[in-house]
């Protein structure tokens, strides 16, 4: 079953030069697919950790790093291999690189490409090679500037992937590597890729002419093997920098001779970017060891980040909750003060009350009283004597003395205050039976003593 290919979102793309490193940032979405920025930094300087460092936006959005290593520190070869799977194609690989490493097995790392063969049933694997101990120092480069790739490709092998492979020709690639030159020769012959090389030369006429003699030995050794029949076209590719003494140094070659502008960085980058967003790329040169401590870097600073995220936030809340607490506990005090204050206030005001209420019970009583003399005086009949008086708030007492002859005039006046007023209602409630009784020493026909109790209707007339 195949792999089913990540969408990325965001690519960058590294290259780490002797003097400065250049970053290309891409959008990589389906719906477009742009150069978004190109930083060089002098090397030494690390790039931008916004730039090149995943966050967990990428979980979302993933972002793909990819890094070039430098195209004279990698080794190809071709071998025509039997199509068949991935990972048995794979297996049946290692079997052949004692053969075509020029390293010891134990000290590279390798992958491959695979490109169509002329004959049906058949493919050219590509073999990329490289010292271990090349990537290790170079990735410490890229470490050191705070660059972690997912990737680790040789840029020159997309345009050897890319090539016509309907046309014969010797495909040459040149490129500046501070005193030397670096030549890539890619032979295609009969619509399948024969022979692929790198080689380090001197820019001098020496170097040119060392390139002059590698192409006639790798001639006659496709001769003797069989795959060179005749000698084809030579197309040199080859950037500014490399002069013209170098074309002139393969006009020996007995075909035609052909030139063409390498490829700049940046355009190259496009390439490289392109292929690795649609799953085309399938040679990676990063060590699986860092490939594993890459990933467990990135997923401790992702927890770190978002542990420390989490601690910011708590400390937040707690600054927050504290603050909350605070002005809630000034808002208590202000309450409490205020509620004492208004607790005070309310104290004087039911003082106030009470006294008010006092004051008006004792204006209630006086008037009552004195609303009562002026009853007992008005109904009093001129027969009999007023001797107390005697009011207590709801209750009056009165008595006197009335002659033997006058006692009838005592239920009189009891009816009289029965049916007292005091303005629309009546003054008292209730009017107890008048008593009376002889005075003591007098006769039959002396004089008697009356009293009677009276209940107010109400105080304050």
């Amino acid at each position: 079953m195949s792999k089913r290919k990540k969408k990325w979102h965001e690519c960058n793309i590294v290259q780490a030069g002797e003097s400065a490193i250049h970053l290309w940032q891409f959008h990589a979405s389906e719906r477009r697919f742009a150069l978004k920025s190109e930083i060089a930094e002098t090397k030494g300087k690390p790039l931008s950790k916004k730039a090149v460092h995943k966050t967990w936006r990428n979980l979302i959005q993933p972002k793909l790093n990819i890094a070039w290593l430098p195209e004279d520190r990698a080794f190809l070869r071709t071998i025509p291999m039997p199509e068949c799977e991935a990972e048995e194609l794979r297996q049946m690989l290692e079997f052949q690189l004692e053969k075509v490493s020029p390293l010891p097995v134990g000290q590279i790392v390798w992958s491959y490409e695979t490109l169509p063969a002329a004959e049906e049933g058949q493919i050219t694997a590509l073999i990329i090679v490289a010292e271990a101990a090349a990537i290790e120092t170079h990735l410490e480069e890229l470490e050191s500037a705070g660059y972690q790739p997912d990737r680790l490709e040789v840029p020159w092998c997309h345009e050897l992937l890319t090539l016509d492979l309907g046309a014969d020709q010797l495909w040459i690639r040149l490129g500046k590597r501070g005193e030397s030159v670096v030549a890539l020769s890619a032979w295609v012959l009969d619509q399948a890729l024969r022979h692929a090389a790198i080689a380090r030369l001197p820019d001098t006429e020496e170097g040119r002419q060392s390139l002059a003699k590698q192409l006639e030995r790798t001639a006659w050794t496709g001769e003797m093997e069989g795959w060179l029949s005749r000698p084809p076209p030579i197309n040199l590719c080859r950037p500014p920098e490399c002069d013209g003494q170098w074309s002139e140094a393969l006009q020996f070659w007995p075909t035609s001779l052909a030139q063409t502008q390498a490829a700049p960085p940046r355009k190259l980058a496009v390439l490289s970017a392109q292929r690795a967003i649609r799953g085309e790329s399938r040679a990676d040169l990063l060590p699986e060891t860092r490939r594993t401590r890459y990933r467990q870097q990135h997923t401790d600073r992702m927890w770190m980040k978002g542990i420390g995220a989490a601690i910011l936030l708590y400390v937040f809340g707690v600054i927050v909750y504290l603050a909350v607490l605070e002005w809630t506990r000034r808002e208590s005090d202000q309450l409490q003060a205020q509620a004492q204050t208004t607790a005070l206030a309310y104290t004087n005001v039911l003082k106030l009350q009470a006294k008010v209420e006092v004051l008006q019970e004792q204006m209630d009583l006086k008037f009552s009283a004195l609303e009562c003399l002026r009853v007992v005086s008005e109904k009093l009949p001129a027969e009999l004597t007023l001797a107390d008086f005697n009011f207590t708030g709801k209750a009056l007492t009165i008595h006197g003395t009335v002659s033997a002859a006058d006692s009838d005039k005592v239920a009189e006046y009891h009816r009289a205050l029965v049916d007292a007023q005091a303005g629309e209602s009546r003054l008292f409630r209730f009017v107890s039976a008048p008593n009376t009784r002889l005075l003591p020493g007098q006769g039959a026909s002396g004089n008697f003593r009356w009293d009677f109790e009276c209940e107010l209707e109400r105080t304050g007339l």
